[in-house]
């Protein structure tokens, strides 16, 4: 089975019309933008020819007329052959999204068809999203609308039976990570009223069969559904809209297998209905942008849910189902179309929910009791100390924030880095600090962190703000607006566990805030691991009776803040400075960080094997300890960081360090960590 673990996201962005052509950018992962290119302005008259394949290939050559799209293509697809793919085309380039663009086609293949590919249509809405999935029941509702005057509108009824038995297929099964499809039926008659009742009760997916239209004259899209008699009554895109944004809890898929339901004027890339419901909130809408034949939305329902239950990625699941119909030999196969206001495909499961892998001597269970239990202990026995200690790395701000190795890469391109180490944030500090200044990277990343978080912030949360730097933003904006509606949102869970210390190695006041937001005192502390910060102020020396409790917790930052520039520990000097110098006086870390670091079990996030503040930590820290039994270490690893014949070697270095102590090694991402976490601390607190 492939790995998809390593996917890689492609953003294909078209641009509004500039004279005579469509300007179009290319970017891969989140940071490596192409030079850009244009497309022909006629590619907007383009017409098929009637032959698919034909079609796909046609619109690749359009596409990637322009020589630098093209070279930035080919490499793009040589370093990321898994790729996720998202169509970008600006709402002032609107016509183009009457062109089928899931014919396209590259080195044989169509994107939109393969497992290696995810594909499709972005539509960014400046609305929070609430997160995956809570729990392992996927809830579909499902609304087959067959009036019983179809005839006489010059459509053919409906089977529902059969719809139904299309549905019961896949209904109850359980995918691989444990997630089982719940499918109830909306019964007849399918008025708007009964439907809107029906979601009030929370359902994850709305899927509606039935016949749609589009109005050219209106620009308006339609759904035939029923009155209290049964007959047809129209319901316009703009009403079921405004349906959807009335309810609490919205859908997190909205299917429309109906002809036509996606179909859109080119004046305007949110009319149409499937665009509108992405508009309101809806983050993913699976429609039909042209006519669908009743037996193709059959087989595509029961492959594209079939799959999701396995994977919960929206993307790559509609790309296996379009599969199955190109290998039916089925000419509908592009009608399909996602739209999404996700980056990532994933609506459930991997990303958010699924369990990660477990290294060590306990099982899964065995490990999270364990930690929920040690978390407890500080409530039960001793409020002030707690017996469990979160040590935060820098992926921990990965829903905010991008990994820093992307970071490294986007200066080694702006500052000439002439070695090969490019993804290296150390090395290419060190690089700065020798030919800038020691502060030059310091103040750099602060700059970087800033400009990288604003374009992760809708425009209303920050508009009229007026702030300096990137804490003060997030002051301004509030952690519990930051993240409203994402219940699986890392600072957030772990300000929850009602710890009295939290260590971080990152520069930035995310968990203070986050603390803040969930009614606590935070006090911000810095280690003192040079003697240029001796003279900072010190909440042990303003208050010598202040002892980290859970009301008032300490948010100890090991390596600096931007509170004073010189204490932030970013260079190859910076590191291994901090390592001699807490060595030579461990004094300058506090003792109450020094009995936490012993006394209480220990959970690392937010690490890779090789970040040097991992290794820091373990060398600077850890070591010096060994003489003292540690209770339990909790590892939280990226599973890109480890290959799977590695994982034995991997857990015995781990053991090596800590010599013999108990520990476990989660191989997972940073979500899927939180996402468990959660699970079992808010089961213990029922």
């Amino acid at each position: 089975m492939t790995n998809h673990s390593t996917d890689v996201d492609l953003q294909l962005r078209i641009f509004p019309r500039q004279d005579a052509s469509y300007p179009v950018e290319i970017t891969l992962g989140r940071h490596q933008v192409f030079p850009r290119g244009t497309l022909a302005v006629d590619v907007a008259g383009w017409t098929s020819s009637g032959d698919p394949a034909a079609d796909g290939l046609s619109l690749r050559e359009l596409l990637l007329a322009d020589l630098a799209l093209r070279e930035a293509w080919i490499e793009a697809r040589g370093q990321a052959p898994q790729r996720r793919i998202r169509l970008w085309i600006d709402a002032g380039a609107a016509e183009l999204h009457t062109l089928p663009w899931e014919l396209l086609q590259d080195e044989g293949k169509v994107l939109s068809a393969s497992s290696d590919t995810p594909f499709s249509r972005f539509l960014p809405v400046k609305l929070p999203w609430r997160g995956a999935l809570e729990g392992r029941t996927i809830r579909v509702l499902v609304a087959i609308a067959n009036p019983d005057d179809l005839n006489a509108q010059g459509l053919a009824a409906l089977d529902v039976a059969q719809e139904r038995a299309t549905l019961d297929a896949v209904a109850g099964s359980a995918g691989a990570d444990g997630y089982t499809l719940d499918v109830t039926y909306l019964e007849p008659p399918i008025t708007l009223e009964r439907l809107e009742a029906a979601l009030r009760e929370g359902y994850t997916v709305l899927h509606f069969v039935g016949h749609g239209a589009y109005n050219a004259r209106r620009q308006q899209a339609v759904l035939y559904m029923q009155d209290d008699a049964g007959h047809t009554h129209l319901v316009s895109d703009d009403v079921l809209a405004a349906m959807l944004a009335r309810q609490d809890t919205r859908p997190q898929l909205v299917f429309l297998a109906a002809c036509q339901s996606a179909k859109r004027d080119s004046a305007d890339a949110f009319l149409g209905l499937g665009p509108k419901l992405i508009n309101v909130g809806v983050p993913a809408v699976v429609a039909m942008q042209e006519f669908v034949s009743i037996a193709s939305a059959r087989k595509l329902n029961g492959v594209f849910y079939g799959r999701l239950a396995q994977h919960g990625q929206v993307d790559r699941a509609l790309n296996e189902a379009r599969g199955t119909l190109l290998t039916a030999g089925r000419p509908d196969a592009a009608v399909p179309v996602l739209l999404t206001r996700l980056e990532s495909g994933q609506l459930w499961s991997a990303e958010a929910d699924a369990r990660g892998e477990m290294l060590g001597d306990r099982t899964p269970q065995i490990f999270w009791r364990g930690l929920i239990r040690h978390i407890q202990a500080g409530k039960q026995i001793d409020r002030q100390t707690g017996k469990c200690t979160p040590i935060i790395g820098p992926r921990a701000r990965v829903q905010w924030l991008p990994d820093p190795t992307d970071i490294a890469r986007a200066w080694a391109v702006e500052y000439g880095y002439p070695f090969s180490d490019k993804t290296n944030p150390v090395g290419l500090a060190q690089y700065m600090a020798t030919s800038q200044g020691e502060d030059f990277p310091r103040y750099e990343m602060l700059e970087t962190l800033e400009k990288l978080f604003v374009q992760r912030v809708p425009e209303p949360l920050r508009a009229g703000l007026r702030y300096s730097g990137l804490s003060e933003l997030v002051e301004l904006l509030g952690w519990q607006t930051l993240t409203a509606g994402n219940p699986n949102d890392v600072h957030a869970v772990l300000a929850s566990l009602d710890l009295p210390l939290y260590l971080t190695t990152n520069p930035d006041n995310f968990m203070t805030e986050a603390l803040k937001a969930q009614g606590k005192n935070p006090v911000r502390e810095i280690c003192r691991w040079q003697e240029a910060l001796d003279r900072l102020p010190s909440i042990f020396d303003d208050d010598p009776n202040y002892t980290p409790t859970p009301e008032r917790p300490l948010v100890y930052h090991l390596f600096g803040n931007e509170q004073e520039i010189a204490s932030i520990v970013l260079t190859e000097d910076a590191h291994l400075a901090f390592t001699t110098n807490i060595a030579a006086d461990m004094n300058r870390i506090h003792p109450c960080i020094w009995a936490a670091l012993t006394n209480n079990s220990l959970m690392f996030l937010g690490y890779r094997l090789n970040d040097w503040g991992f290794r820091v930590l373990l060398r600077g820290l850890i070591v010096p300890q060994r003489r003292i039994k540690i209770k339990h270490v909790g590892v939280q690893l990226e599973p890109d960081d480890v290959h799977d014949d590695d994982l034995p070697a991997v857990y015995e270095f781990m053991r090596s360090y800590f010599q013999g102590n108990e520990i476990n090694v989660y191989v997972g991402t940073i979500l899927q960590f939180v996402a468990e976490l959660r699970e079992y601390w808010e089961a213990a607190n029922r």
